[in-house]
């Protein structure tokens, strides 16, 4: 029998742990989301069609970082463990070959989909339009800027895989401060900048990367963690053996909200600019999750790694409530002040006030969605950790696809958009309960070393 301080109660000693981990994290994940709501921002200057445009865009690129999920999800669960278990050498060649193998597979995607991307973009827009046209543009520059991407991704993982997440926060931050400077000055020009619109925005983006993993990698070399380019084949394929059901899952999971948004997108431009307002407003919410969900699986990694697996779970635990909590609380405030938060990214035309209005309800549903997703996060982190990455392969697709895609097919014939979202909001419930009951009855039979 699970005791009732097991589960709502907090480990003082543990739980400090957990936010000495993820409040850098948190700060950096709030930072992100800063960015995100300044990029629509300065981007909703340009139009409807340019907003909606970088919506659609940017779900299509998430699909191409599968190829990153593949190579810095394992990465991760592989650095804590070996750091949890004092294998330096181990980790340094692990994040070599991570960098050289991933980004020469990433540049092979990243070309596939400057080839392909328009004609999947028209078809996942619906139709040819201006909308459409300017997604390809945007998503165009992200694809050929996915090596530059994985290289930051993996440099400023592996700070957080061995607990450096205040060095980790001090790189993110600063290549999104370098983003919000060069937004406006790309997307609508001055003096010696060009007006490139969505193209600036996305080459920003392309650029805060390239000085994010600078400062990831001088900070590495601190902690006697250069890359090493001593190649064993023996740690790429526990790596890969760690990464390929993350990138599974990512896959899936990406497909199929390319999959949400093409049903969205067929619900009108009123339906589109209101779901990248509401998502790109709701990264407040949901990405600070991940600090906790990373947070929680490189502590429960580490604990592996040096074979204390009650300490693993039990510091899992903390984590996901933690999550659970914070996430709840800015959940009801957001939905509680849905129509103020969005009015700012609201833009000029015909249109604006169904989309502040379909906006409000959006941020409604997915504020009061927050605490199935933080345990949905939060769980499958901490399983991760755990040397377990297939399992939330499993639970996401289903859930995903079964409760949330299908659904929401059927219930936008009868109440349009808001029918999807209510089929977002049962997803991420199932989800988080199911994750968190397996995490709880049978975290000692998934859990592996890898190491």
């Amino acid at each position: 029998m699970i005791g009732v301080d097991y589960l709502f109660g907090f480990n003082r000693e543990l739980i400090s742990r957990v936010f000495r981990i993820s409040l850098p994290m948190l700060i950096s994940e709030i930072a992100s989301s800063i960015y995100s709501v300044t990029d629509m921002y300065f981007v909703k200057g340009l139009g409807e069609d340019a907003l909606g445009a970088v919506g659609i865009g940017s779900y299509f690129f998430w699909l191409f970082t599968v190829i990153l999920s593949m190579f810095n999800g394992g990465l991760m669960v592989y650095i804590a463990q070996a750091y949890g278990a004092r294998e330096l050498d181990k980790a340094r060649r692990g994040l070599g070959e991570t960098l050289v193998y991933g980004a020469i597979a990433s540049i092979l995607i990243g070309v596939i989909g400057y080839i392909i991307g328009y004609q999947v973009l028209v078809l996942i827009r619906g139709q040819e339009d201006l909308t459409a046209t300017l997604a390809y543009k945007y998503f165009r520059i992200r694809s050929l800027g996915l090596p530059l991407t994985l290289i930051s991704w993996s440099l400023s993982t592996s700070l957080v895989a061995i607990g450096e997440t205040r060095k980790s926060m001090y790189a993110n931050i600063t290549g999104i401060a370098f983003n919000i400077v060069l937004d406006p000055l790309l997307i609508y020009g001055y003096d010696y900048f060009p007006a490139l619109g969505v193209e600036g925005a996305a080459l920003a983006t392309i650029l805060s990367n390239v000085i994010t993993l600078l400062i990831a990698y001088y900070y590495l070399t601190l902690h006697d963690l250069k890359p090493c380019l001593c190649f064993n084949i023996l740690i790429l394929k526990n790596i890969l053996s760690l990464g390929i059901p993350i990138a599974v899952e990512r896959a899936i999971f990406s497909l199929g909200n390319n999959l949400y948004m093409g049903v969205i997108s067929r619900c009108g431009k009123a339906a589109i600019n209101a779901h990248t307002i509401g998502v790109r407003v709701e990264s407040f919410i949901y990405m600070p999750g991940f600090a906790f969900s990373i947070a929680g699986s490189a502590l429960v990694g580490q604990s592996i790694g040096a074979e204390k697996i009650d300490n693993a779970k039990a510091i899992g635990l903390e984590a996901i409530k933690a999550a659970l909590v914070f996430m709840t609380i800015i959940g009801l405030v957001t939905a509680l002040s849905s129509y103020y938060i969005t009015a700012p990214f609201i833009p000029e035309g015909e249109l604006s006030e169904e989309i502040h209005a379909l906006a409000s309800i959006y941020l409604i549903l997915a504020g009061l969605s927050e605490p199935g997703l933080a345990l949905a996060m939060a769980s499958a982190g901490a399983i991760r950790g755990a040397g377990n990455t297939r399992l939330p392969v499993i639970v996401n697709a289903f859930s995903l696809y079964l409760l949330r895609i299908l659904p929401s097919i059927i219930l936008v014939q009868y109440i349009g958009v808001i029918g999807a979202w209510i089929a977002m909001f049962i997803d991420v419930y199932v989800r988080g309960i199911i994750l968190f009951t397996i995490y709880i009855k049978r975290f000692h039979r998934i859990a592996r070393k890898v190491v």
